[in-house]
């Protein structure tokens, strides 16, 4: 009996870090209603694109398929850590993907695999955080710092990730907004 609870004791706990990190990856996604049809929709789509997340740093239009309604891209948030003062390794980028579907009437903006990498080029190689999650206590480990660091990084991340990308929807939406004609 002993050896059965010993063996559950060391094995469970080895399991559930196998598994990986338990909580959600951050992600956004806001709809758009605006009486366009569908192929109307995808180029108003393709121009609020343009406007938006198509000035950020590294922007690219990866798919287009007008007749599916399909817009997806990817870009990049430049990052430096007002936390770690003095630690180059942290500073990088927060790339991230953009997927628009557009349907006639709708069209529903989507931001996901949202990942840090630190800067590479620092002595020590960089810091990096890796995917963001929803919840910063579901950080991943973070080679080179602690987990209390690692954890006020990844909020800083996050809050600076939440707060640009956030902008960029309400600009995206602005501008589909700004062509419906009275």
């Amino acid at each position: 009996m002993r050896l059965h609870a010993l063996v559950f004791g060391i094995l469970f706990p080895l399991g559930l870090l196998a598994q990986g990190p338990t909580g959600a990856a951050l992600s956004f996604s806001r709809p758009v209603s605006a009486p366009f049809n569908a192929l109307q929709f995808f180029d108003k789509a393709l121009e609020a694109w343009t406007w938006t997340f198509g000035k950020e740093p590294g922007a690219k239009i990866i798919r287009t398929d007008r007749a599916s309604g399909i817009l997806e891209g990817t870009a990049r948030i430049n990052f430096r850590s007002t936390m770690l003062t003095g630690r180059e390794e942290s500073m990088g980028t927060v790339t991230y993907l953009v997927q628009v579907q557009t349907h006639a009437g709708e069209c529903r903006i989507s931001v996901t695999n949202l990942a840090h990498t630190g800067n590479r080029n620092t002595a020590s190689g960089g810091i990096h955080v890796k995917q963001l999650m929803r919840v910063d206590a579901d950080a991943q480990k973070v080679q080179g710092l602690g987990r209390t660091n690692a954890i006020r990084l990844h909020e800083e991340l996050r809050r600076s990730a939440e707060q640009r990308i956030g902008q960029l929807l309400q600009a995206f939406e602005a501008r589909i907004r700004a062509q419906i004609e009275p």
